[in-house]
């Protein structure tokens, strides 16, 4: 059973879609990430992936992430994240600042799409360099966990 009607999720969908645009208009960080990403549930999930996100000039970041995995007993399995972030000191070019963030994620495996509210609380150290680790703790899904590494370009797209 699913925590919401279809139309539920497409509505939550098209509302996530129709921000995008404008919220990509006003960005002048870029940022592309690695990570390892673990679930704690029923079935466990773990995997790898890869993330893209647009920050604004103020402290707000939305972000796409794909993981791909295994779902404990189930085989091969993908996850999908979208989500917002309110960074607490973007600026920092040095040691680790504190972000919280939410979304919705789409877990495909075992046959089925399953969608889940996704919220977050983060590290990541040197916000305001060229890249940095970060570590996310979570749920999502069950108790989530990622870890992995952000590279960011300054001024773009279009400034």
């Amino acid at each position: 059973m699913s925590w919401c009607s279809k139309r539920s999720r497409a509505a939550a969908l098209g509302l996530l879609v129709a921000a995008a645009p404008a919220a990509a208009r006003a960005q002048s960080v870029r940022e592309s990430q690695v990570q390892l990403l673990g679930i704690a549930s029923r079935p466990l999930f773990g995997g790898a992936g890869v993330g893209f996100a647009w920050r604004d000039e103020s402290r707000t970041r939305w972000q796409a992430a794909a993981t791909l995995g295994a779902l404990d007993g189930h085989g091969l399995a993908g996850r999908l994240d979208v989500a917002y972030h309110f960074l607490l000191d973007p600026a920092k070019r040095r040691g680790s600042a504190v972000y919280g963030g939410a979304g919705i994620s789409v877990l495909a495996g075992n046959g089925r799409l399953t969608p889940y509210v996704l919220v977050v609380l983060g590290a990541e150290n040197a916000p305001g360099g060229n890249g940095g680790s970060f570590v996310e703790i979570g749920v999502g899904g069950g108790v989530r966990v990622a870890c992995g590494y952000r590279w960011r370009k300054r001024n773009a797209p279009g400034r």
